[in-house]
């Protein structure tokens, strides 16, 4: 299991630096497994490069992130996406910006549960005031694997809010594609 920090128990450094050794690995990556060209790294993004469509999510138009109901202690499917042979992924932290989260468990995996990468408990998150944490150790996806992530609630489970979101589980990370690549499809 890949431990989770508290945002507020690193340094604000140790966070950039963090970021930016993700994305020379990134760009690493993508030059010796996606072939030449240029490469951009950014921001991961709900909709654009995950496609997550629970919550009532269907385009770029509803790019949040946000899980739909969730079943007491069901596993809920977040993420179910091959990636181009030209996109790469890390995710490395994660926020959850709700007051009465749900959510006790993220499993990182590859192509419909076939191998877990991670296994991320949030308990430990939930007792900071600030609700973000990192991991020292990074999730990468690199081209043409599928990303898949799951998320175990309590078991009391809870319905969707007045916004069609139960809760609001933010990954942190980030997407190396090919320069000039159109961002929404």
């Amino acid at each position: 299991m890949r431990k989770l920090f508290p945002e507020k128990s690193l340094s604000p450094g140790y966070i950039d630096s963090m970021r930016e050794r993700v994305e020379a690995d990134l760009l690493k990556m993508a030059i010796q497994d996606g072939g030449p060209g240029d490469y951009i790294v950014r921001d991961l993004l709900p909709w654009t490069d995950l496609r997550i469509t629970s919550a009532g999510q269907a385009s770029v138009l509803t790019d949040f992130w946000g899980t739909g109901a969730l079943v007491a202690s069901t596993l809920n499917t977040y993420v179910n996406r091959q990636l181009s042979n030209d996109q790469f992924i890390a995710i490395y932290g994660i926020a959850i910006r709700d007051t009465n989260p749900c959510i006790q468990k993220v499993l990182m995996q590859t192509g419909g549960a076939a191998s877990t990468m991670a296994q991320w408990s949030l308990e430990e998150m939930y007792t900071s005031d600030v609700p973000i944490a990192y991991t020292p150790e990074p999730i990468y996806y690199p081209g043409q694997k599928t990303v898949f992530i799951q998320l175990l609630p309590d078991a009391v489970g809870k319905a969707v809010g007045a916004d069609g979101v139960a809760d609001h589980v933010v990954l942190i990370g980030l997407m190396c594609t090919r320069a000039g690549e159109v961002v929404s499809k």
